[in-house]
Order: structure tokens, then C-alpha cells, then sequence
């Protein structure tokens, strides 16, 4: 099958090996589908792994050469006999557990185990391409402001205010959706540049902050008279943190996606950089006058049962923005090459059809 494999760690063109005859992947379980990838979705995590710089982290589990990717959209050729929600012929969308390993999805087929993995049915109106940018993007985002935030069905009615930073990227624009669709009465605010604010307001924010303006940004710090239940922070950093933290209400919640370390691995993870941050972590979690966490693990059991429902009522859409976004496999290093600008609006996309 075509794919692309990372056969070492450095600069992306060097890292990865477009192919065309690597081994199709094989059921193993009777829990696990086969799956025909029709596209997917990059992530920064991926791109961090390609240049090593999270090589501490992952040295245990990875053994090249691997194929990278996590997040799908497809269909189902073969299936395991345990396998009873999914039938050959469905069209899936969703993400598996980890972003690299002999079967990602960054090539024509990939095996998931249905078990661990996030998928579900695609709607039937929802194209490939667009279902392709969910996966960890949306799961992020509903970690971080559902399951942080402590919203359930029995709750989820009361209205909230919630601060979304770094409201155009791929998890913070889902963080701006998620946060109107669970309750459209929640009045929510993103911080991106102002180039970006007529976007972020299309996904129904109430209001956007620019960062880069300082007057504009300095006013909006200093007024603290309608504090926030929940900010979700898509970017990290200590600044953001120490800056924004004391607009929350006294029992909110600030939960990032990235930690005390601004785009944490876009440069090598030391040792010490990950006691620093185990130690921020901790203070944070057990002093602060807030709920503070930081997004560890992925909700996949929510996504067919409470994300999928939520883009069949069109409640979410995808965000593939436009095709300058969209790649073929044999250009994936220009869409590493994109994503590590840090200025993508939206989620960027592997057509593997292409």
C-alpha cells in the first residue's frame, strides 16, 4: 500500500519516506476492523515526534521505522467476529489511541480495535476530508471543556461564560463549537490575531480578544467584572497562565491542552523541563484558588456516543477551512512544514486519495 513512513528522527523531509509498497496491515483480534483510509487529519503531536524532540517521552513506545497519524476517516473492508456496532461497507470516522506505530494513518489502510480506539459512523453528509480533521482535535477540545469543566447532561443547561486561547487552531476552533454547542446561551470569548477574528466568530463566539493589540488586550485583563467558569488554553505558557488565570471565578476551571510550556516539543524535551513541568502541574493542581489540569489522556469513549451525535445535527462542522489546507501523501512534509508555523487556521489534511 502507498504510506509514509518515519525511518528517523530530524528536519521532516529527512524523517519521513513517502512509499508505495509497504505491507497492508492485518486484523490480529477479533475486536479490530480494517479500515480504508480516504483521509487524514495532522497533528501537532506528529509533528513533534517526526523531529525527536519528544524523544524522552516516546523512545519506550515507538520503534522505527513506524507509520505516523491518529486521526481517520474511511471505510470499513474487513471487520473481527467480536465487532458488533460496524459493518464492511461503513463509513467510520474517529482517531486511535496513539499517533505512531506500525498501522497509523498516514497511509491507505490502517487496523483500529474498537475497543480502544475513537470512531464512529461518519455522516453520510459529512465529506471524508472534513471528518478526517476531528480525531484528537475534537477530543482535546471536549476533554477540556466538557470533562474539565465538569458539564454534564444534568448541567449542562446552566449558562457559563468560557475563554477559549488560541481560538483558531485545530483544537481551540473545536473548543469555540463545543463550548455553544453543549449549551448555544454559554457566552464564549477566543483569543487569536485579529486576521483570524471574523473565523472565530463564525464558529459563534460572542466576542474575540486580539492578542497582538496591546491596548485592546491590556483592557481586557484588567476588567474582572464578569470572571469566567472555564478557560481553556490551546497554547500554553506560563504568560497566558499568570495573565488570565485571575479572570476566573473563584471555583473555575483553567485546563490547557499544552501545560506550562508554550507549544511544549516544538523544541527538545529535557529531563529537567519535564520536572519543571511536573512540578508547575502540581503546585498549580493542589494550591491554586481554581480548578487547574492539563489535558493527559483522551475521552475516546465519548466520541460515538456524545461527539459524533454532535456533528450528524451539524452543531459541529469540520475545519478543513479551505484546500490550501489539504495535502497529498507525497506532500506531507509541506503540511509538517505548515503546521510548524503555529499559524494554521483550522486543522490541516491528508487527502490520501489525492
Amino acid at each position: 500500500m502507498r504510506g509514509v513512513q518515519l525511518i528517523k528522527y530530524g528536519p521532516t523531509n529527512e524523517a519521513l519516506q513517502y512509499k508505495e509498497d509497504i505491507p497492508s496491515p492485518k486484523i490480529k483480534n477479533p475486536h479490530q476492523v480494517l479500515i480504508k483510509i480516504k483521509a487524514t487529519g495532522i497533528n501537532p503531536v506528529e509533528l513533534k515526534v517526526t523531529t525527536g524532540s519528544m524523544k524522552i517521552m516516546t523512545s519506550m513506545v515507538v520503534s522505527l521505522p513506524g507509520i505516523l497519524g491518529a486521526d481517520f476517516a474511511g471505510v470499513i473492508t474487513e471487520k473481527g467476529q467480536q465487532v458488533t456496532d460496524f459493518e464492511v461497507g461503513d463509513e467510520v470516522f474517529g482517531c486511535l489511541p496513539l499517533p505512531l506505530g506500525p498501522n497509523g494513518t498516514y497511509a491507505e489502510y490502517t487496523v483500529a480495535d474498537v475497543r480502544h480506539s475513537a470512531m464512529a459512523k461518519k455522516p453520510r453528509d459529512l465529506p471524508f476530508v472534513q471528518a478526517a480533521s476531528a480525531g484528537i482535535a475534537v477530543l482535546t477540545a471536549y476533554g477540556g471543556i466538557v470533562k474539565f469543566g465538569k458539564i454534564t447532561d444534568q448541567n449542562k443547561s446552566e449558562k457559563r461564560r468560557v475563554l477559549v486561547i488560541g481560538a483558531s487552531g485545530g483544537v481551540g476552533s473545536y473548543g469555540v463549537q463545543i463550548a455553544k454547542a453543549i449549551n448555544p446561551d454559554n457566552y464564549v470569548v477566543g483569543i487569536c490575531s485579529s486576521r483570524n477574528a471574523d473565523f472565530v466568530e463564525s464558529l459563534g463566539a460572542d466576542s474575540v480578544i486580539d492578542y497582538s493589540n496591546a491596548e485592546e488586550y491590556n483592557s481586557f485583563l484588567q476588567d474582572r467584572s464578569e470572571p469566567f467558569d472555564i478557560i481553556f488554553d490551546c497554547v500554553g505558557g506560563d504568560d497566558y497562565y499568570h495573565k488570565l488565570a485571575p479572570l476566573l471565578k473563584r471555583h473555575g476551571v483553567y485546563s490547557t491542552a499544552v501545560g506550562p510550556i508554550k507549544h511544549i516539543g516544538s523544541e527538545n524535551i529535557s529531563i529537567p523541563n519535564l520536572f519543571s513541568t511536573a512540578g508547575k502541574l502540581t503546585y498549580r493542581k493542589l494550591f491554586a484558588p481554581h480548578t487547574y489540569g492539563m489535558i493527559l489522556s483522551m475521552p475516546h469513549s465519548n466520541f460515538k456516543t456524545h461527539i459524533a451525535p454532535l456533528f450528524e445535527s451539524k452543531a459541529l462542522k469540520g475545519m478543513v477551512v479551505d484546500d490550501s489546507n489539504v495535502f497529498s501523501l507525497k506532500d506531507v512534509h509541506k503540511a509538517h512544514e505548515k503546521l510548524a508555523t503555529h499559524r494554521v487556521r483550522g486543522k490541516i489534511v491528508l487527502d490520501i486519495e489525492q
